[in-house]
């Protein structure tokens, strides 16, 4: 009898959550969703006897448009909870997709993947298996080999200072809590790092360029 695997959903759209686990009791017995919800975490905390509290394994989806920069925060605080996490990316960046790596993710799955496929991820995930999708897999191969890695504070900051809504170094600084020196600290390491790799990113706009090339920036 095959062990049965606990799941919570989260997505913004309930059409999704509806759908996939009608799918699920259709096709895949073994994986029962427990509790769906559109945000994490949910509203009022996870409270003793919620279906959230029980799952083995999270699946995110689509998250709300304030929520969507955190995701590996959200990642960490549904591994914190005890679950496993896959993640649905149609549309996040490799930056994020990384990100939510780091953070422990472990599978990841296009939205737009046939549900086996999620289903799969699910049972790898539950079991401790990483499972990546192959256009998931092929697409950070493909940029794989001009990354270089930045530690969780450093893609904090270049965020803010060269993402959609660049910040000056000042301003970084101070949401940041650390000196305006410390800021320009990480920069240069940051672009030492890509000489090093045999990039030029001596100004900003090369580098930004670079940084969106590599998945760090959307």
């Amino acid at each position: 009898m095959a062990t049965l695997t606990r799941v919570l959903l989260i997505d913004r759209h309930q059409l999704l959550i509806d759908s996939f686990s009608q799918w699920l009791l259709m096709n895949a017995p073994e994986i029962r969703v427990l509790a769906g919800a559109s945000s994490w975490p949910p509203e009022g905390g996870i409270a003793q006897g919620d279906g959230a509290a029980k799952a083995d394994a999270a699946v995110v989806g689509e998250l709300h448009g304030s929520e969507a920069p955190n995701l590996s925060g959200i990642v960490s605080s549904l591994r914190a909870s005890g679950m496993q996490v896959v993640l649905l990316a149609d549309r996040q960046p490799v930056m994020a997709i990384n990100s939510a790596l780091d953070a422990g993710a472990l599978a990841i799955v296009p939205k737009s993947a046939d549900p086996g496929h999620t289903a799969d991820a699910i049972r790898a995930a539950a079991s401790g298996r990483r499972y990546l999708h192959p256009d998931i897999k092929g697409m950070l191969e493909s940029t794989a080999s001009t990354r270089v890695e930045l530690s969780v504070r450093e893609r904090r900051l270049v965020e803010l200072y060269l993402g959609p809504t660049p910040r000056s170094i000042r301003e970084v600084a101070e949401l940041l809590a650390i000196s305006e020196q410390t800021v320009k600290s990480h920069l240069h390491r940051v672009r030492q790092r890509y000489a090093a790799a045999g990039f030029n990113v001596g100004n900003i706009i090369s580098l930004q360029e670079q940084l969106r090339k590599d998945g760090w920036l959307s």
